[in-house]
């Protein structure tokens, strides 16, 4: 039974509908851009069509959730989450960040589809309508590659990169050093001295050697930090115990945002944001919650729908 047979049976689409969608999946997107953090710096982000991501969800579901992933990648994995890839090197003497330039660009299309055939075994027709319904045309660079917003782009650039992973894992064994990747977020940790410095030459060799995708580091937002200074990944605090701290400011803009909540204050528009932040909280450091909860009381809590209130007495 074809891809096309088995969807027929799980989605709303005609055969000739599915077909029709799958020839123009990379042109039904989306697209507008975010600021990043460096000033005059944006993010583009490219999300399909509610027809495309019902396909991609369905690919997600049945096909793509077999593709190998490897332990060290954190991301976009059921029962992990940005806590644990920061909990992983929470206490370790010595950190080091390195990233990726344009990570889900550079996937391009070519890299989906002899992933899919070479390491997912599946057959070149149905790969090719895979790749089809999970790639994005960009006007831009053009290209034919993984985007941001793709909800499909998360599981496939984990798998896509199982070798690299497995090869820094080989490369690192025996020598006490900690590895773990969030998406495009390299992190290495270790309590030896002076190992770390020859890690971002060794890593874009790894890299380079891959027959895909082809992954450049940005080396301009590598960082290597000691515990002697305030250490920190992907947005949350490693303190010197060996713990995962939200920050102090982000603790202080969430406790000012709840008192404006509590007091009425706080545009409507604003709720679910906050609702997000308060769970993303509890879920890095409960206690700071409950600090809240102390100050505020639970009704706040409930009132905000939280998922963690039948939690807190």
């Amino acid at each position: 039974m074809s891809i096309i047979d088995k969807m027929m049976i799980d989605l709303p689409f005609s055969s000739d509908e599915l077909i029709q969608l799958i020839s123009t999946a990379r042109y039904r997107y989306k697209v507008f851009q975010i600021p990043k953090r460096q000033p005059n710096k944006f993010r583009t982000i490219a999300q399909p069509s509610a027809e495309i991501k019902i396909i991609q969800c369905w690919l997600m579901k049945n096909i793509l959730s077999s593709l190998p992933i490897h332990q060290s990648a954190t991301a976009y994995r059921q029962g992990l989450s940005i806590g644990d890839h920061a909990t992983t090197h929470a206490g370790k003497r010595f950190l080091l960040k390195l990233d990726f330039s344009d990570f889900f660009p550079s996937i391009s299309a070519n890299d989906v589809q002899k992933h899919l055939t070479q390491v997912g075994k599946i057959p070149e027709n149905d790969a090719q309508f895979i790749t089809r319904a999970v790639c994005w045309y960009d006007r831009l660079n053009k290209k034919l590659c993984l985007s941001i917003g793709a909800p499909s782009s998360p599981l496939l650039s984990n798998s896509i990169l199982y070798d690299f992973d497995r090869k820094i894992s080989q490369l690192l064994r025996g020598k006490k050093i900690t590895y773990s990747r969030y998406a495009d977020d390299l992190a290495f940790s270790t309590n030896r001295v002076d190992v770390l410095s020859t890690i971002p030459k060794q890593i874009q060799e790894i890299a380079d050697q891959l027959s895909y995708p082809r992954l450049r580091i940005n080396h301009s937002k590598t960082v290597s930090t000691s515990r002697a200074c305030r250490q920190s990944l992907v947005g949350l605090i490693l303190t010197p115990t060996g713990d995962v701290s939200l920050g102090r400011d982000k603790k202080r803009r969430l406790r000012s945002e709840l008192y404006r909540f509590s007091k009425g204050l706080l545009n409507e528009i604003d709720h679910p944001r906050l609702r997000g932040e308060l769970a993303f909280a509890w879920s890095i450091e409960p206690s700071y919650i409950l600090s809240l909860v102390r100050q505020f009381g639970t009704s706040i809590f409930r009132e905000l729908d939280l998922p963690f209130g039948s939690e807190i007495k």
